[in-house]
């Protein structure tokens, strides 16, 4: 191993941490890996190749590749023939958490923190905020790559996560009752936020009580002493939670106001050890949104890149996790100066006639279609101002289904539908089977049939399904991943 490789887990340890036995070639004492993989597209001399084994795949039939490529050993829980130093569990996906432990543990050791977010909406944008609030000179924290935020990328993140690097903020997505224990029980976290709490994986957790009951177990987690941040909706919406009661956890509580807000506002009573940040959303004199805000003797303010309530709410989470590890809220907000929107994720783009794409079609559930709606209305409103009077410019949604919200699902179709109709859309275009619904929905609440149409799921996006589109126009695109939005994005781009 070169020297300058960084050093992850000495074989020893690996062993002690998944229970294994070594089979075939013996590796000598005191071997370091230096990193883990379950994919042998990125294996790199001197790691631990792991092998997974799922309904359509198995790692055990590339252990062979994996050496090839320079894998030091294979942790594998199967028969081998391949020659090389092999690692045996029961469980290799049981191993995967031992393997992270293990990376946890160390990283503390060293003096590094660990904060944790989970939520329903904003999870990922949150995490983006709070990197740049925690941000140093050589960097910002450790964190999830691509989508890594379940049961396999967590702990792969987290076998990411390097001597050389600083802290780490973690994003944890769950879909089903179980995903939580089995993730939280490796994220021991001096810190841990949760976003939002709605209607979301439905089908599997059934009702926004399930959802509370399964991602609040992240907080069981937090270190003695440790910070948990959180909207005071969720308090408001679950005061009898036995988490509020827990003497062991301080709780800061962030509660943002809108524009139209006189700042009173009836407020629970806030259990023990709490503070309360407070924000409002408002336009500054220059057409700018600012968010202000205080908590206690500090005050902060920050322009927004773009009028979104959603975007406050994030960064108001993300202010108050730091602050919680010692980063001024001030200094917070000016850090947040550097904030650019991840793809997908509230991105603005402007087309080549100058119309405004405004692209949040990475996911989509109830609670973040709404603050879209909001969003682009907001936007649409700052895009006239440069617009001619007698050519005022159009605001127009290509909306895709919610995914996994089971037998609710038709009923939060209806909602939405409903709620688009309060908006002065020229124009709706839907993909997905839950059209109808959404048409309902859109229609009872007086909205006109006649600017829907249907986009078939099954056929190209073509550039002939959409009006011409010129400076001013603003058009929404707000869907779940699954519906591929993306492709309505490249056509309206020019980049089909």
């Amino acid at each position: 191993m070169n020297a300058g490789t960084p050093t992850w887990l000495t074989v020893e340890e690996v062993v002690r941490e998944t229970s294994a036995r070594e089979e075939g070639t013996i590796l000598p004492p005191g071997t370091l890996f230096s990193g883990a993989s379950t994919d042998t597209r990125d294996i790199l001399p001197g790691t631990l190749f792991v092998a997974l084994k799922g309904d359509r795949f198995d790692g055990h039939d590339y252990v062979e590749e994996a050496f090839r490529k320079g894998a030091l050993a294979a942790l594998v829980s199967l028969p081998s023939k391949v020659h090389g130093p092999r690692l045996v569990v029961g469980d290799t996906r049981l191993a995967l958490q031992g393997l992270a432990r293990a990376v946890v543990r160390k990283r503390m050791l060293e003096g590094k923190r660990l904060v944790t977010l989970t939520g329903t909406a904003g999870k990922t944008t949150t995490r983006e905020l709070l990197r740049l609030v925690l941000s140093e000179r050589n960097g910002r924290p450790h964190s999830n790559r691509e989508n890594w935020n379940n049961e396999i990328g967590v702990p792969r993140t987290l076998w990411e996560w390097k001597a050389t690097d600083g802290d780490a903020v973690l994003e944890v997505g769950i879909r089903k009752p179980g995903d939580m224990d089995y993730l939280s029980s490796i994220l021991v976290s001096d810190a841990a936020v949760i976003t939002s709490i709605g209607e979301g994986h439905l089908e599997t957790l059934g009702s926004v009580e399930g959802v509370w009951a399964e991602k609040s177990r992240l907080l069981a987690f937090v270190k003695p002493e440790g910070s948990v941040i959180l909207p005071l909706d969720v308090l408001m919406r679950f005061p009898a939670s036995p988490l509020f009661r827990d003497p062991g956890k301080r709780f800061c509580f962030v509660d943002l106001l809108g524009p139209d807000s006189d700042g009173v506002r009836q407020r629970p009573g806030l259990p023990p050890r709490s503070t309360l940040l407070e924000g409002v959303i408002q336009e500054g004199g220059d057409g700018r949104w600012v968010l202000s805000g205080a908590l206690d003797e500090e005050r902060f303010r920050w322009e927004l890149p773009s009028p979104s309530f959603l975007l406050a709410a994030d960064a108001l989470l993300a202010l108050a996790a730091g602050r919680s590890l010692g980063v001024p809220i001030a200094e917070g907000a000016r850090r947040l100066e550097a904030f650019e929107p991840l793809p997908g994720r509230m991105q603005e783009k402007r087309t080549p006639e100058g119309a405004l794409l405004l692209l949040d079609h990475y996911n989509a559930n109830p609670l973040s279609i709404r603050g879209g709606f909001q969003w682009c209305v907001d936007v649409w409103k700052k895009e006239q101002e440069g617009v001619k009077p007698e050519r005022p410019g159009k605001l127009l949604a290509i909306l895709g289904d919610m995914l996994e919200l089971g037998g609710d699902a038709h009923r939060l179709h209806r909602e939405i539908g409903s709620l688009a109709a309060d908006c002065p859309f020229a124009a709706i275009y839907y993909k997905g089977r839950f059209f109808e619904a959404f048409r309902e929905g859109y229609c009872q609440a007086g909205g006109r049939s006649e600017i829907l149409s249907f986009l078939e799921e099954t056929d190209p996006a073509k550039r002939e399904s959409f009006p011409e589109l010129v400076r001013g126009d603003v058009v929404l695109l707000k869907g779940s991943r699954g519906m591929h939005l993306e492709r309505e994005a490249n056509v309206l781009d020019g980049n089909s």
